[in-house]
């Protein structure tokens, strides 16, 4: 059996339901403030920020915007995500929850590692009741918001056996690179062109990542 480290956003939950309408309420606030220009982003260029931490985020969307507008900004998009959540908008990939349960009744121990804020994180612990599947939950907000791979050195260290990271970005491919794990790239997440060019396995859709984690133990 083995520790099996899973992103949400991507690998789990098909978060650009949420987070696209999020991202423009809270862009609308910085244009009506001419804070922005007036651009119109498809659910595509949105996307390309799932799976980035709030710091890494902002540092690549508006660099130049000063610390409290980018918190402000931040605030309007986080509360409507979880306003979102909790009426029913937030969807897991079909066959997710069905993974989940088959990987913890076989015995597999399953760490939440996500580049959350842990507000996020909390909602959606109990929105998807998704204690019954995972033993540890992390969010990048506990840890300053490190690069992932760093916090997952210190989760390592906690568990013995082999462990596996499942993701569809870069950051969580990462992961398995700085510490020598085998990887399962979640190519029907908001991952990028080769973003998953060094992942063990590709997967292209939820119910593919079982098989894949058999091939990986």
């Amino acid at each position: 059996m083995a520790n099996l480290i899973f992103d949400y956003d991507g690998t789990l939950h098909e978060s650009l339901y949420i987070y696209a309408p999020s991202f423009r309420l809270g862009y609308s606030d910085l244009v009506r403030r001419g804070l922005a220009a007036d651009i119109k982003f498809s659910d595509d260029g949105i996307s390309q920020w799932l799976g980035f931490s709030v710091k890494d985020m902002w540092e690549s969307f508006m660099p130049e915007l000063p610390q409290h507008e980018r918190a402000l900004c931040g605030g309007i998009i986080g509360d409507e995500m979880i306003r979102l959540t909790l009426s029913g908008k937030a969807k897991l990939y079909p066959g997710a929850e069905t993974v989940l349960r088959q990987l913890r009744d076989s015995g597999h121990n399953l760490i939440f590692l996500s580049n959350c804020k842990r507000s996020y994180m909390r909602v959606h612990h109990e929105y998807f009741k998704l204690g019954q599947y995972f033993s540890d939950f992390y969010c990048t907000e506990d840890f300053d918001f490190k690069p992932k791979w760093q916090i997952a050195e210190s989760v390592l260290a906690k568990v013995s056996g082999q462990s596996i990271v499942i993701g569809d970005r870069l950051q969580d491919i990462e992961i398995a690179l700085h510490n020598q794990l085998p990887s399962i790239g979640c190519a029907f997440g908001y991952c990028k062109q080769n973003e998953l060019k060094n992942a063990t396995i590709q997967v292209f859709s939820a119910e593919d990542i079982l098989p894949a984690i058999e091939k990986c133990v």
